[in-house]
């Protein structure tokens, strides 16, 4: 009779299958700090500026990115795993009645919430590069630019920071709601990469993408900074 025990690690391992990905919680984490870091350097006077432009080129290639790995990377990454129609939404709004379904990877409104994330970040970093305050920093593309739409562009980008802080604070919030209310930890599975509890179907391992591609995804967006830069 041979009958194989599985060792603790191996059940362990079947018991909190991967959710997410190292590129996509590391540009998750990154993305947070950076925007802290864009805030307070906006703050703390004139001197911070350059590197708060700096700020914004990481920025740039993050969402460069997340964009392509949105197309290229692991299965719960991609945009075609969690963007629903509107319809498909409205019913996952409405499961909530019965008790908040688990879902692997981001939910149909985190989905979409993701979308709303990109897009204000997108506007940000879009009007920053063309923004400038009149009397020592302009964005590296302001020169393309007449003075008018330099300004206007300028408030796009001071406006745009309170609805992206706004998003933030739903975002918190959603978080907060699914730990007091389902009971769902949404934080410690974009730490570990696992799911918090056991979960039903796992995702099969060959839905993540290579380490690789991920580092090659990157390097493709420094480089397509560096050449909007460039204009």
């Amino acid at each position: 009779m041979n009958d194989k025990t599985p060792d603790k690690r191996t059940a362990q391992s079947d018991e909190r299958p991967r959710i997410w990905d190292v590129p996509t919680r590391a540009f998750h984490w990154t993305l947070a700090v950076l925007v802290a870091w864009e805030w307070a350097s906006a703050h703390l006077g004139h001197g911070l500026m350059r590197y708060h432009m700096w700020g914004g080129y990481a920025v740039l290639t993050l969402i460069l990115f997340r964009l392509s790995w949105g197309f290229i990377g692991s299965h719960t990454a991609r945009f075609a795993h969690f963007l629903r129609s509107p319809r498909r939404t409205w019913e996952y709004i409405k499961s909530w009645r019965r008790g908040a379904p688990d879902v692997h990877g981001h939910n149909p409104l985190g989905g979409w919430a993701v979308i709303a994330f990109l897009v204000s970040l997108m506007v940000q970093v879009g009007t920053g590069l063309f923004a400038t305050d009149d009397v020592l920093t302009a964005g590296p593309l302001n020169q393309l630019v007449g003075s008018r739409m330099g300004d206007w562009l300028t408030t796009v980008h001071k406006w745009n920071f309170d609805v992206l802080l706004a998003l933030i604070a739903t975002h918190v919030s959603a978080v907060i709601l699914h730990r007091v209310i389902a009971g769902h930890d949404l934080v410690r599975p974009m730490i570990t990469g696992r799911a918090a509890r056991p979960v039903a179907n796992p995702i099969p391992s060959h839905a993540f993408a290579r380490p690789w591609v991920g580092i090659l995804a990157l390097a493709l967006s420094g480089l397509g900074t560096w050449l909007i830069l460039q204009i």
